[in-house]
């Protein structure tokens, strides 16, 4: 039965890699493009080292078939290292001082409006739920970045400034990346819903866990949670379905680290356990990618190429697979009413 289940699951997954060939064949690309960009100059020794370790991850990811996976692990770089090509591209706006940045400024909202023009409508999925979920969630951060560039040019600091507004054109430019990724036609009969009500008991459960918490060493990791679950909330808002399960789930995890322990876990039994997952998960015609996005992280974390997984991996694949995933049966339950 346990050969049989794996290869199941090895069927299933060869047969998705075949339907989004196209869709690696554009995150290779991407990612050939954001090693190129490491060698430029004013890259730091911190984020050429994150890069560095993140393009290996992407491309590993891409081989084992696991595209949501590799999507989501180049997102930062590519906002990061989009964001210093655009500062010194407009090296000489720097140069000319407040007046110059105005008028860069404005002319931003110009261009900015004109791309979020490519994005398709609240509720036209033309792509898996998880590459819309990853679009909303850097869209929903453009305005922030454009506004926060002028504040903070007006304090004479024009330099981050520029880098603001690079980050807001990154970070749509990712979204309209996301959108036009070429998978098959999503076979989701599921609409998505709101999560407020999953929010209000996560946001509950967590404060009450950082007011008992040791704060010098658990505090950063809070403010980490905070700042997801408030971004989980704001697409929430603005109905984008999504992107908001997406944060939350994701939120779930960064709260199961927190509270979680994977001492003495049968590693065995959590990689049999993973599969019948993953077997629910390709089941049935939903678009399940937003779970699958998570299982494909497990997965990766309990089978570490070349080596068996740290204690920090088994603890995050015990999350995903105690809390992230079952939190998201739960919610398709209550989507079908």
């Amino acid at each position: 039965m346990k050969i049989f289940v794996a290869t199941l699951l090895l069927i299933l997954a060869t047969s998705f890699t075949c339907q989004a060939q196209d869709a690696a064949k554009q995150l290779v690309t991407v990612t050939n493009e954001i090693e190129r960009k490491l060698s430029t100059p004013k890259i730091t020794d911190d984020l050429n080292k994150q890069c560095t370790s993140d393009v290996a991850a992407a491309r590993n990811a891409l081989k084992l078939g696991h595209v949501f996976l590799s999507l989501y692990t180049i997102r930062t770089c590519y906002v990061e290292l989009e964001s210093l090509s655009y500062a010194a591209s407009k090296a000489d706006v720097a140069a000319k001082g407040a007046e110059a940045f105005e008028q860069e400024w404005r002319q931003s909202a110009a261009t900015l409006n004109d791309k979020e023009q490519k994005l398709p409508r609240v509720g036209l999925r033309q792509v898996p739920a998880v590459a819309i979920a990853l679009a909303d969630a850097s869209q929903i951060q453009v305005n922030s970045y454009y506004q926060s560039g002028r504040l903070i040019a007006l304090k004479s600091n024009i330099a981050e400034g520029l880098l603001q507004l690079g980050r807001a054109t990154a970070n749509l430019d990712f979204a309209i990346f996301c959108h036009g990724l070429h998978f098959p036609a999503p076979k989701s009969t599921m609409e998505f819903r709101s999560v407020a009500p999953e929010l209000k008991k996560l946001g509950t459960a967590a404060l009450r866990t950082y007011k008992s918490a040791d704060a010098g060493t658990t505090q950063a990791e809070f403010i980490g949670l905070k700042s997801n679950l408030e971004v989980a909330g704001e697409l929430n808002a603005a109905s984008k379905f999504e992107g908001a399960l997406f944060k939350y789930l994701e939120s779930q995890l960064y709260f199961g680290l927190i509270i979680t322990s994977a001492e003495k876990q049968d590693l065995q039994h959590l990689r049999e356990r993973s599969r019948e997952m993953g077997k629910l998960l390709t089941a049935g015609k939903n678009d399940n990618s937003i779970a699958l996005f998570f299982w494909q992280m497990a997965e990766m974390s309990l089978n570490p190429q070349g080596s068996e997984p740290t204690q920090d991996q088994i603890k995050r694949a015990v999350v995903i697979l105690n809390i992230v995933l079952p939190d998201y049966f739960d919610y398709v339950k209550g989507t079908r009413g």
